[in-house]
């Protein structure tokens, strides 16, 4: 699942390529399901003519505000990405069927996980804004500016903000007694941490992602903090992680998987002490840390 490096990523450049555009329309859409809270006729009707104001993220949520006081939420879930591409590059029926038509087509649309298209927007500028999802697991909304207030009662801070420090890292682990690897990804308690970046956090704080929150010293507590920042910047500046189904807006994987700690490397030698990288079970997820480093 694309976590807040992945989004962030896309949401950099949605703001680069279709800040200012307008919505000229539904050009395309095979998954009516997608939609939660407004039927698609409705939907198709709404976003017509509507100008992209910008593109925000909150936690795993991409939201594209829109003039009205509209605005466009994409959750990816489990494999959902947005591509961003110029008409002039495929032909004038764009998608079949879920996948590109062309003879000219970029490379990177070839790529099997950018060939299951469930909705096309036209934007203005001869532009397309393209939903792919393997699974359709993907959400699409519309609603009213004032529908935020209530999805921010249901997050937990954001951990790039300048405002989380500390003390409020702290309140996060209050009042639970989970493992601390669960606890990181409760979108709840902070926004944005998901199985990947779980790991790689508590690798680079010398914790087992197994230990329970009040087994925690001060100390650990404070290398978990202090850990969180660093991990998600360099997801963020190699541009998210493709070690499954996440692209880019032009279809590209991010680079993270090549760089990472521990995620998805068990049975691998620790880049760190040498010692084994082992994968256990946290619940319904997977849990990756080194034998020696962590504690």
């Amino acid at each position: 699942m694309p976590e807040l490096p992945e989004v962030q990523t896309v949401v950099d450049d949605l703001n680069k390529k279709i800040k200012g555009s307008k919505i000229l329309g539904v050009f395309y859409c095979d998954n009516k399901k997608a939609f939660k809270g407004i039927t698609f006729e409705k939907f198709k009707k709404e976003i017509k003519n509507r100008k992209i104001i910008d593109i925000k993220r909150r936690a795993k949520y991409i939201l594209i505000n829109l003039t009205g006081s509209k605005v466009l939420i994409f959750h990816l879930k489990m494999t959902g990405h947005l591509l961003v591409v110029s008409s002039k590059q495929v032909s004038s029926k764009y998608i079949e069927k879920g996948r590109w038509v062309g003879n000219n087509l970029p490379k990177e649309l070839l790529d099997p996980r950018n060939q299951f298209i469930h909705l096309v927007l036209e934007l203005s500028g001869d532009k397309i804004l393209a939903f792919s999802d393997v699974r359709k697991f993907g959400v699409i909304r519309l609603e009213n500016s004032d529908y935020l207030s209530s999805l921010e009662a249901k997050l937990g801070p954001e951990p790039l903000d300048p405002k989380f420090d500390l003390n409020q890292f702290k309140k996060v682990l209050d009042g639970t007694n989970g493992k601390i690897k669960a606890v990181l990804m409760d979108q709840s308690r902070i926004a944005g941490i998901g199985n990947i970046y779980g790991d790689e956090i508590l690798f680079l704080a010398g914790v087992r992602p197994d230990r329970r929150v009040k087994s925690l010293k001060k100390e650990e507590v404070e290398k978990i903090f202090k850990s969180i920042r660093p991990v998600l910047e360099k997801a963020i500046k190699y541009r998210g992680s493709s070690e499954s189904d996440y692209r880019d807006t032009s279809g590209k994987k991010g680079d993270y998987q090549n760089h990472s700690f521990v995620y998805r490397r068990e049975k691998n030698a620790c880049g760190k002490c040498g010692g084994t990288i082992k994968k256990i079970k946290i619940g319904q997820r997977s849990a990756h840390y080194c034998t020696e480093c962590q504690k």
